[in-house]
Formats: C-alpha cells, sequence, structure tokens
C-alpha cells in the first residue's frame, strides 16, 4: 500500500523528448503533435514500489497553484516495476511556447514539486526573405544572381567526358589553346584541311611525298634535230609521279638544247628526254640536275 503522505513518497522523473532527455525540457516536431514520453522513479519508503498505482498527469501555468492547462491524462492501475514507469502523455493545443509544469498525482496524491516543462519554440508561420550579401568561395559577386569567379573551375572540377564538341561556342578553340603535338593526324577529318587552311610558303619540299634528288648526269651529244632519252635514278619515285626537274644554280643547257617533260616508267628511275633543235651537233659532258617527285 503506497504512502499517501507527500512527504514521505518521492517521485524523481526524468523527461524525454524524440529520444532527447532534459530535467525538465522536451521538444515538439510540429504544433499537431505535442507528444513526449515520460518517465519517473517512484519511491514507496525509500524502497523502490512494485505494482499497479493510479497516475494521474496535469498541466499548469505555475509552480505552486495557477491554472490548469488542459484537460488531466488518467493512467489507471499503472504498472510500475522496481520503482521505474514509462507513460506517453498528450496535450492537445497546451504547448504554445510558454512555460508550463507538469502535476503527476499517485493514487490521487499530488507529488511535489512540479516539474517545470520548457516547449520548445515551435514555428507558426514559415518565413519568407531574400538572400543577399558577398558571394565566396568559387562564387563572384553578391547574392541572389553570384557567378562563378575566374579560374573557378578547373580541370579537377570537369568529369571525364564532359565537355562535347556541341558545348564549344564558335572560335573558341584557338591555337593558343591547343597543346603543341597534341593534334596529328588521326585527328583530323578527311578533306579538313583545304587550301584556304594551308598558310603561304608552308608546303615545302620536305612536306611533299614523293623523291627529291640531286645528282649530276652523263654527258650527252646530239646532232641537229636529234633527240635522246635519259634515265635519272631518284630512289622514292613511283610509276605515275609527277615529276619536276630543275638545273642546278648556275648551270645551263647547251645552245639549242632543251629538256622536255620528264616521266617516271619504273619505280626509282626518272627518265628525262633531251633534242638538239639546232642544225650542228651540240653535247654536254656532264649536267647538274635536281628532281622532285610527287605521287
Amino acid at each position: 500500500m503506497i504512502v499517501r503522505n507527500p512527504l514521505r513518497a518521492r517521485l524523481a522523473a526524468i523527461v524525454f523528448a524524440f529520444g532527447l532527455g532534459g530535467a525538465c525540457t522536451f521538444a515538439l516536431a510540429a504544433p499537431q503533435l505535442p507528444d513526449f514520453t515520460y518517465q519517473g522513479r517512484l519511491s514507496q519508503n525509500g524502497v523502490p514500489a512494485n505494482g499497479s498505482f493510479n497516475l494521474s498527469f496535469a498541466l499548469y501555468d505555475n509552480a505552486t497553484n495557477g491554472s490548469q492547462v488542459g484537460s488531466t491524462i488518467s493512467e489507471p492501475a499503472f504498472p510500475v516495476t522496481d520503482g521505474l514507469f514509462t507513460v506517453s502523455l498528450a496535450f492537445p493545443g497546451a504547448f504554445d511556447g510558454t512555460q508550463l509544469w507538469l502535476q503527476v498525482s499517485v493514487n490521487g496524491v499530488p507529488l511535489l514539486p512540479r516539474t517545470a516543462v520548457t516547449a520548445t519554440p515551435v514555428a507558426q508561420f514559415s518565413l519568407s526573405g531574400s538572400i543577399g550579401g558577398a558571394a565566396g568561395g568559387d562564387l563572384t559577386g553578391t547574392y541572389p544572381n553570384p557567378s562563378l569567379a575566374t579560374a573557378s573551375v578547373t580541370n579537377s572540377k570537369i568529369a571525364a567526358g564532359a565537355i562535347s564538341s556541341s558545348k564549344l561556342g564558335s572560335s573558341s578553340v584557338t591555337s593558343t589553346a591547343i597543346a603543341a603535338s597534341a593534334v596529328d593526324t588521326s585527328e583530323l577529318a578527311s578533306g579538313a584541311v583545304t587550301e584556304a587552311k594551308i598558310a603561304s610558303n608552308s608546303v615545302t619540299r620536305a612536306k611533299i611525298s614523293g623523291g627529291d634528288v640531286t645528282g649530276t648526269l652523263g654527258g650527252v651529244s646530239l646532232g641537229g634535230g636529234g633527240c635522246a632519252d635519259v634515265n635519272a635514278g631518284a630512289s622514292g619515285t613511283a610509276p605515275g609521279d609527277i615529276v619536276l626537274v630543275n638545273l642546278q644554280a648556275g648551270v645551263t643547257l647547251p645552245s639549242k638544247f632543251i629538256m622536255l617533260p620528264a616521266r617516271v616508267d619504273s619505280a626509282g628511275t626518272v627518265t628525262l628526254r633531251f633534242c638538239n633543235i639546232g642544225t650542228t651537233t651540240q653535247s654536254f659532258k656532264s649536267l647538274p640536275i635536281e628532281i622532285l617527285t610527287i605521287h
């Protein structure tokens, strides 16, 4: 049998709300859900109580006396084991952010003192406003319309394959943006290099596929009106090549001698034709020439 004298009956209580505990504090998720779990320890003559007890709970607006807020919650024949009991309490509409006190009664006997219950503030209205101030980090300018700071988008911030050709502006990739030797023949589309793309004097003999030979032909003697074919070795040439033949600097043909367009009949050999358009025999002992063929 519990002792009804409030001086001899002692209740030690701990309040928890949604897993957060405090001596006299609970938290509300929203005004529509003012529930919390109350855990207490009931002692009878200094010994933890066991059995069923009639428990009641009420809220007041003052630590002593004051007015009751909301209804009384009754838990008849509530089980207490080893002095411990846990009960879920709900006081709809009671918590508006003001300080309240919880009065616990056991078998009709109020236990003192009342427990202060401080409700955490609950937002009754949603707030709106504009974000302002200076931007920082990789942003520059001010809110609400900051922009990316210069050089803030580095290689490490770009995912592999994220930039496709559709993301590049016209003429955005200039020669200074292309690494040396980065563009080879495999990167050029067929027909991409047109005449307009080739700078003046940029295609030299070294860049032309074919033969390029400097040498000296042996002697040739022709009577008036005569012609003769002379074969000259030229490595790298192939049948069908276009042949360009030039005399080396300071060299001239004999008077009335002409050199006609040449041809390549077999690989590595260029056939040159010389004619004497004069009436008397003309000859040369050697002829320094340069042969260039284009495939």
